[in-house]
């Protein structure tokens, strides 16, 4: 397999389980709240608003668009993920800059859906902070399986040991 083929479907499947990692994770706590796919048809009705300019979408329609918006945007950010890891495999310390810029993009995110909260009723920012962390860990424990040496190479990386 070549190496652009393995980072796009190592990208794929990582966006995929963490895609599915946040659904059941918001399926859950609509499931508890009595109230099946409400967070995405809120957050699809929202999404539509901003692209189809004032139209309110059915409820069915705002769960299929924010759904292929969702997957779309996950597996964005598994390629980008897989990107990172199959550089990394190279150049160790590329998972080090990932990792601060992982950290700061969450922190800023977590600032973002506090200031969008008003607008999301029942949807708070401890629910996002822990569906980010729940498909981050399902991504990040794929990626491990698949890159099974690298955490041990950039430890040495990060002590200053060399090969």
């Amino acid at each position: 397999m070549t190496a652009n083929k393995r980072v796009f479907g190592e990208g794929v499947s990582a966006g995929l389980i963490g895609g599915t990692a946040i659904a059941v994770w918001f399926g859950i706590i609509d499931a508890i709240q009595g109230h099946f796919f409400a967070t995405p048809i809120l957050l699809g009705t929202s999404l539509a608003s901003l692209v189809l300019k004032g139209v309110v979408p059915s409820a069915a329609g705002a769960f299929l668009g924010y759904t292929v918006f969702h997957f779309a945007l996950l597996i964005i950010i598994g390629y980008c993920f897989s990107l990172v890891v199959n550089t990394a495999e190279r150049v160790p310390s590329a998972f080090i800059g990932f990792g601060m810029l992982f950290v700061a993009f969450e922190v800023g995110w977590i600032g973002w859906t506090m200031v969008l909260a008003q607008g999301f009723g029942q949807l708070t920012w401890l629910q996002v902070f822990l569906a980010n962390l729940i498909a981050s860990i399902s991504m990040g424990l794929y990626m491990w399986r698949q890159h099974p040496t690298l955490p041990s190479r950039v430890t040495q990386e990060m002590a200053g040991v060399t090969e």
